[in-house]
């Protein structure tokens, strides 16, 4: 057989198995890639895949629960509204500047991305800068950036870019 029949054979075939297994449906504005009954978020990939070869995560510090910031922003998330923020448990807290952002866990309700801000001698969760609940079919950490940038738009691009989510709910699926 010749390699330009050959070739084209090929192409012919991939774009019939494609076609038959594989389709692209817009979900909530977006497009996905369909296949096996399953959607994947591949512009989302793209992002997520984006964000991480070009953020600059020097600027942003991991914080631990020795630090007195740390101590006071778990006191705010837990009196935000109570009585189920009470058993509020961080997995994580950065901060950039007098910006933070955690990642928290409740005993009854869904983990939730807080953002939070340094006034004065305290700190305050912004009400309108939180994120909780499923991402499904999206990829979790775009959609979460998204989501918190448009909220907190003056929060420093480096504290979003840096979160990498870390709840099972916010890993992709």
């Amino acid at each position: 057989m010749k390699k330009h029949v050959a070739l084209t054979l090929l192409l012919v075939t991939t774009l019939g198995v494609l076609n038959a297994h594989v389709d692209v449906p817009r979900v909530d504005g977006r497009r996905f890639v369909l296949t096996q009954g399953q959607l994947y978020d591949a512009i989302g990939w793209g992002e997520d895949l984006w964000t991480r070869s070009t953020r600059r995560c020097s600027q942003v510090r991991a914080l631990s629960s020795t630090e007195a910031v740390y101590a006071q922003a778990l006191a705010a998330i837990q009196a935000y509204s109570p009585p189920d923020s009470r058993s509020a448990r961080l997995r994580q807290l950065q901060q950039t500047g007098d910006w933070l952002l955690a990642e928290v866990e409740f005993d009854e309700l869904s983990p939730a991305v807080v953002v939070l801000q340094l006034q004065g001698e305290g700190v305050v969760v912004l009400p309108t800068a939180i994120w909780s609940g499923d991402t499904q079919p999206w990829r979790p950490a775009p959609l979460i950036r998204r989501h918190l940038h448009t909220q907190a738009p003056l929060m420093p691009q480096p504290l979003l870019d840096c979160l990498d989510p870390q709840v099972g709910l916010f890993q992709p699926r």
